[in-house]
């Protein structure tokens, strides 16, 4: 009876280190990529170089170490200055975190508020540069501003520096002011 039992746990034992055992794939393009940490319905707090942190909630928030990158879905975001105050808010379908320089490349629905100036930007995809706090959507990308909720900009090739509060476009297409 007692070498049955042993028996039944070595041969556990056995199957358990199988299939705890690595996988190795094939290399693969970068939206099949494995995760060495998936987080669902997860709220993570990155601390960037540069001001204070930015508290995420994403549906599914993946780390990818040997890319140094976060990648999300469906999340919002809350940005905070040294102080603890939030002054930037957000929301985008997918993202991606560059862990080592906090770039990050918003895509779908994104909406990005800055609390303190009342702005609102509005675009399919915009990049963000910690380094140079600017806020960049391609010169192809349609994007929309409102500031004060009085003027409203769409055009191509949007350009924000959050240190200067400067907004630029390469084109615009449509602008309103209301006062």
């Amino acid at each position: 009876m007692t070498k049955r039992i042993l028996g039944m746990v070595l041969a556990s034992l056995l199957l358990l280190s199988c299939a705890l055992e690595p996988t190795i794939q094939a290399p693969s393009d970068s939206s099949k990529r494995q995760a060495d940490l998936t987080l669902f319905e997860a709220t993570y707090t990155f601390g960037f170089s540069k001001g204070g942190p930015l508290a995420v909630s994403a549906k599914e928030l993946a780390f990818l170490e040997e890319q140094n990158e976060a990648v999300m879905h469906n999340l919002t975001f809350t940005g905070y200055d040294e102080g603890g105050k939030a002054y930037l808010q957000g929301r985008a379908e997918n993202a991606v975190i560059s862990t080592d320089t906090y770039d990050a490349h918003l895509k779908g629905g994104v909406e990005v508020q800055h609390l303190d100036e009342d702005i609102h930007i509005f675009a399919e995809e915009l990049l963000w540069s910690d380094e140079q706090q600017t806020l960049r959507s391609s010169k192809d990308t349609l994007a929309t501003i409102i500031i004060d909720e009085e003027i409203t900009l769409t055009g191509l090739g949007l350009m924000i520096d959050f240190t200067t509060l400067e907004v630029r476009f390469e084109k615009i297409i449509e602008g309103t002011v209301r006062r």
